[in-house]
C-alpha cells in the first residue's frame, strides 16, 4: 500500500558532451554553450553530443566498459554528495537504458554476457555494494523519467527508503546508422520547435545519477520533491507521435492529477524537444490540449543532443538546478516558433518565480511519460492512497513450443487466428511472438468495450531484451551498404516496441514497463501495483522472451476485483 511518503531528489551528478558535473552542466547551459560538433562515428552526424574521449577515459575502471565506468562513477558521486551509505539495505537500483553495452556486438563472435542489459546492471550494482537485485527499465526514449516514476512507487510502497536512477547510453555506429535510416537526424544542430525547414534531432550520449530518498536530510538544498507521474501510449504508430497529441496529453493531466496541483501552479516545462517535425508538433497539440500552450517551456537537446535511455534522468537533474536557482534555460536553436499550436519556447534564458515544473519524455513504440518536480515549500501535504484494489487473474496464455522452425510455427498460429493485420509480416520474431501471446489472450475478452483505453496497462518483461534483433541490425550496420541500414529492423531494436504493437492492435493507452529481468515474476508483481493502487483497472502483464530461434511466452490478464 502506498504510504504518504515524501520522495526528495537527493544527490546527482552528470556526464555530457558539456562535462562532468552537473554544476559544470549547468554552468556551461547558463553560458550558453553547445556541446554538438561534427563527428566521426558516422559521416551522416553533422553535429553530435560527444563525450570528451579523454574525459571518458579518465573515468575508465579496469575491467568495466566505458558506459558501466561512467555510470559507476556518476552513482557514487551521486550517492557521497549527501552521504547515502548505497551497502545499506534499504537502498535498490534502477538502471534506465535502451542499448546499453550494444557496441560489444560489432566484433563479437558470440554475444558477450556483458550485451545483456541486465548483466550490465548486476555488474554496475555489484561494483557499487548494492545488495538488492537492481531493476532495469527499457522503455525507448522515456526509459529515464520511467525509472523516476517506478523509484518513486517504490518509496512510497515502502520497499525501500532509497532509490539510486542511474540512466546511460553511449554513442555508437549502432545508433547512428538506425536514425540515420529514418532520415530523422538533422543536418546541423538540432532546432526545437523552430520554424527553420531543415528538421531533425541531433544524437548525443550522456550518463545521469539521481538519489531519490524518503529522508528530508539526504534532499540536495533548496529541497526538491518528486510530486507525480504517469506514463501513457499513443495506441498509434511504432515509430511515429500521435497527431494529435492525445498519449502525452493522458501523461500530463495523470502526474498533475497525482501531484495534485492546478496546472496555474507549474512554472515552466521541460519537453523533450527532438526538433523532429512530427515530435514538435505533437507536444504543441498535447500542451495545448493540456491548457499550457503559455507556459515558459524549454529543450535542453539544442546543448547535449538526444541521449535516448539517459535523457530522462539527465534532463531532470536540469529542470530540478532550474528550479532552484529561479532560471528557466532558453532552448538553443530555437529563434521562429515553428510548430502548429503556440509555446512558450524562448531562445534566452528566463528568470521565474519558481514553484513547480512538468517534464515530459516520448518515445518509439507510441510511450509517453510525465512527471512533476516541486519546491518544497510549495508541495502539498502527502497523503496515503485512500483505497487498495485487489487484482484478480483473469485468462492467462502461454505461446506453444514446437518442434517447427519458429518461422513456421508462427505461421500456423497467426493463420489459425483468422484476424488477418498484414503489419503483423513486417513485425521481428520477439513483436510477433507478443502480438500473438495477446490475441488468443484476449480473445473473447471484451476488453476494450468494459474499459476505457487508458484504464488498460501492458507490463512485460525478459531476459535478452531486443538481442535477436540487435544482432540482425549490426550485421547490416558491419557489411556497410550503400543504401545503409533498415528502419524497419532498426525500430525492433527496442523490446518496448511489442508492447507498442500490442497497444496498437487493441487500442490501449494506459500505462506501459518494458522490464529487463533474469527472474519471472517483476512484471507481474509491477502489474498487480498497477492495480492496487488504481492506475490500472486492466493489465496485460508477462514473459515475452526470444532469441535465436526460442521463446518464452506467457502472459496474463489481471483486472480490478
Amino acid at each position: 500500500m502506498e504510504r504518504p511518503i515524501r520522495t526528495y531528489l537527493g544527490g546527482d551528478a552528470l556526464l555530457t558532451a558539456l562535462g562532468y558535473g552537473t554544476e559544470a552542466n549547468y554552468r556551461a547551459i547558463e553560458a550558453g554553450c553547445c556541446g554538438l560538433r561534427p563527428d566521426a562515428v558516422s559521416s551522416g552526424l553533422a553535429a553530435a553530443g560527444r563525450i570528451d574521449p579523454a574525459l571518458m577515459r579518465s573515468l575508465a575502471i579496469e575491467g568495466y566498459t566505458l558506459l558501466e565506468s561512467a555510470m559507476i562513477r556518476c552513482a557514487e558521486a551521486a550517492a557521497a554528495e549527501t552521504g547515502t551509505e548505497l551497502a545499506a539495505e534499504e537502498c535498490a537500483l534502477i538502471v534506465s537504458t535502451t542499448k546499453g553495452n550494444v557496441e560489444l556486438l560489432r566484433t563479437a563472435v558470440d554475444v558477450p554476457a556483458e550485451a545483456y542489459l541486465y548483466t550490465l546492471a548486476e555488474r554496475v550494482a555489484r561494483r557499487l555494494g548494492i545488495r538488492r537485485r537492481p531493476t532495469v527499465i527499457c522503455n525507448a526514449c522515456i526509459s529515464g523519467v520511467a525509472a523516476l516514476i517506478v523509484a518513486r512507487r517504490m518509496i512510497r510502497n515502502g520497499d525501500c527508503r532509497h532509490v539510486l536512477v542511474v540512466g546511460g547510453d553511449l554513442l555508437t555506429e549502432f545508433v547512428a546508422e538506425g536514425f540515420l535510416s529514418f532520415k530523422s537526424v538533422s543536418p546541423g544542430p538540432c532546432r526545437p520547435y523552430d520554424a527553420a525547414p531543415e528538421h531533425g534531432l541531433s544524437l548525443g550520449e550522456a550518463v545521469g545519477a539521481l538519489l531519490l530518498t524518503a529522508d528530508p536530510s539526504k534532499a540536495k538544498r533548496p529541497a526538491v520533491v518528486l510530486e507525480g507521474g504517469a506514463v501513457t501510449n499513443d495506441a498509434n504508430h511504432i515509430s511515429g507521435p500521435s497527431r494529435t497529441g492525445d498519449g502525452l496529453h493522458y501523461a500530463i493531466e495523470q502526474a498533475l492529477t497525482e501531484a495534485r496541483i492546478p496546472r496555474e501552479m507549474l512554472s515552466f516545462a521541460n519537453a523533450h524537444g527532438t526538433g523532429t517535425a512530427y515530435n514538435d508538433a505533437m507536444e504543441s497539440k498535447a500542451l495545448a490540449r493540456s491548457g499550457l500552450s503559455e507556459l515558459p517551456m524549454n529543450s535542453l537537446k539544442g546543448y547535449i543532443g538526444h541521449t535516448l535511455g539517459a535523457s530522462g534522468v539527465v534532463e531532470s537533474i536540469l529542470a530540478a538546478e532550474e528550479l532552484r536557482r529561479g532560471l528557466c534555460f532558453g532552448t538553443a536553436g530555437f529563434s521562429r516558433a515553428g510548430t502548429p499550436c503556440p509555446l512558450g519556447v524562448a531562445a534566452a534564458h528566463r528568470p521565474l518565480t519558481m514553484r513547480h515544473a512538468l517534464k515530459t519524455a516520448s518515445g518509439f513504440g507510441g510511450c509517453n511519460a510525465a512527471i512533476v518536480l516541486g519546491l518544497e515549500p510549495h508541495v502539498p501535504t502527502e497523503q496515503a492512497s485512500e483505497t487498495e484494489y485487489e487484482a484478480r487473474e483473469v485468462a492467462c496464455y502461454q505461446l506453444p513450443q514446437s518442434d517447427k522452425p519458429f518461422a513456421e510455427h508462427i505461421r500456423t498460429l497467426y493463420k489459425a487466428l483468422e484476424a488477418p493485420n498484414m503489419k503483423f509480416y513486417k513485425m521481428d520474431d520477439l513483436s510477433k511472438a507478443g502480438y500473438l501471446a495477446a490475441e488468443y489472450l484476449l480473445r473473447g475478452q471484451n476488453l476494450t468495450e468494459r474499459y476505457r483505453p487508458a484504464e488498460i496497462a501492458v507490463v512485460l518483461e525478459n531476459r535478452s531484451s531486443s538481442l535477436d534483433t540487435d544482432l540482425a541490425h549490426q550485421r547490416i550496420v558491419n557489411e556497410h551498404h550503400a543504401e545503409g541500414t533498415s528502419p524497419a529492423i532498426f525500430v525492433y531494436t527496442l523490446p518496448n516496441v511489442v508492447a507498442g504493437e500490442i497497444c496498437i492492435r487493441h487500442r490501449i493507452q494506459g500505462e506501459n514497463a518494458f522490464f529487463i529481468d533474469d527472474a519471472l515474476d517483476t512484471a507481474e508483481g509491477y502489474a498487480r501495483r498497477l492495480i492496487a493502487r488504481g492506475t490500472a483497472r486492466a493489465v496485460i502483464c508477462g514473459r515475452c522472451e526470444y532469441f535465436a530461434g526460442r521463446h518464452d511466452v506467457r502472459f496474463t490478464l489481471l483486472e480490478k476485483s
